[in-house]
């Protein structure tokens, strides 16, 4: 089960729950942050609660994975601005992320991505964290670089949608890489 996590005064990502599918819809609903996924819009706030009511369960008892999900939080209100989520299996979680268009270039993603990061590599037997990317999104790219991922892969045809071939590009981010980041950043600001 995910746990409650607090980035900064402005942001915070909390543990996502079926009740938070009011809340999300609106977002969600947004078409501009679809571009780049094959996924569509939920069709109504009852199917998405449906759905966080599967995600919220941590993964069925023999998935041999572990689920995690949470609601980024921003600002003094703690609006809802996306999700950041983490599949761990064995000693790889795959991430994903969705800020919603209304939040994006306000640095949320980054910061959420990075206590996302930080919680999976807390559990000592993850050792890495992938994510993929479809290779016109470079917003994402830009992300998951800043954030000392590296482009391992790149996959051609991985997906069609939208009427269209979709490629993607693996990213890999080990755990002492991440580390040894952040441990960097932590000193500079001391």
């Amino acid at each position: 089960m995910a746990q409650e996590l607090h980035l900064n005064n402005n942001i915070s990502l909390l543990p996502l729950r079926p009740e938070d599918a009011v809340e999300m819809f609106p977002g969600l609903s947004d078409t501009k942050a679809y571009q780049f996924i094959p996924d569509t819009p939920p069709d109504t706030p009852e199917t998405l609660r449906e759905r966080y009511r599967i995600l919220a369960s941590g993964a069925p008892p023999d998935a041999h994975e572990i689920w995690l999900n949470w609601v980024i939080r921003y600002g003094s209100n703690k609006v809802a601005a996306g999700y950041t989520q983490a599949t761990i299996t064995a000693k790889d979680a795959l991430i994903g992320y969705h800020v919603f268009p209304a939040f994006w270039r306000k640095g949320i993603g980054s910061e959420a991505v990075t206590q996302t990061l930080e919680n999976i590599f807390d559990r000592k037997d993850v050792i890495t964290a992938r994510a993929f990317v479809d290779t016109r999104n470079t917003g994402s790219i830009s992300l998951l670089e800043k954030l000392g991922f590296f482009r391992a892969n790149t996959l051609e045809n991985a997906d069609f949608f939208k009427g269209q071939k979709s490629n993607e590009y693996e990213y890999i981010l080990k755990k002492e890489i991440y580390l040894r980041r952040h441990q960097k950043a932590c000193d500079f600001y001391q």
